[in-house]
């Protein structure tokens, strides 16, 4: 048994309860005319389903299942703290320089510490992925995005 999923999971299983409860307090509406208290209604029961799930995959023991060893959890960590600061640099640049200069940059930034090595590669995710969100919001969505120094 993997003892920290089993923990995640029961974790995950009493947010899913107690989202599931606190929707009751709302109109749950119907599937075409959703209330207030349909969307965390159906967010806890999908919490729910998928934390027994990972409780059912926790459980199974694994004779073959790898161990972590202290330097590759050291490397995750690492991994983790400048995706965090990443983010937290995109959150602080985002409107002064605009939605695509700072969203290309960050998926760039972003996919080359995942150590990809493909430059062609992380080019292109963030490049369409920078102008595929922008057509989504601003020209089909018609909500506005930081221009920043492009203002466009």
């Amino acid at each position: 048994m993997k003892y920290s999923d089993f923990i995640s999971g029961i974790f995950w299983i009493a947010v899913g309860i107690l989202l599931t409860l606190w929707s009751a307090r709302y109109e749950f509406g119907n599937i075409i005319q959703p209330g207030p208290g349909f969307l965390p209604l159906t967010l806890g029961i999908l919490l729910i389903l998928l934390s027994i799930i990972l409780l059912g995959q926790a459980m199974k023991v694994s004779p073959n299942r790898q161990t972590v060893t202290a330097s590759s959890a050291r490397g995750a960590w690492k991994k983790v703290v400048y995706a965090v600061l990443i983010l937290l640099l995109t959150t602080f640049i985002f409107e002064k320089i605009g939605y695509l200069i700072t969203i290309f940059l960050m998926i760039i930034f972003l996919m080359w510490g995942a150590a990809l090595r493909s430059w062609k590669t992380i080019l292109l995710v963030a490049f369409v992925s920078a102008i595929g969100v922008y057509l989504v919001f601003v020209v089909l969505l018609k909500q506005p995005l930081p221009s920043g120094i492009l203002r466009i």
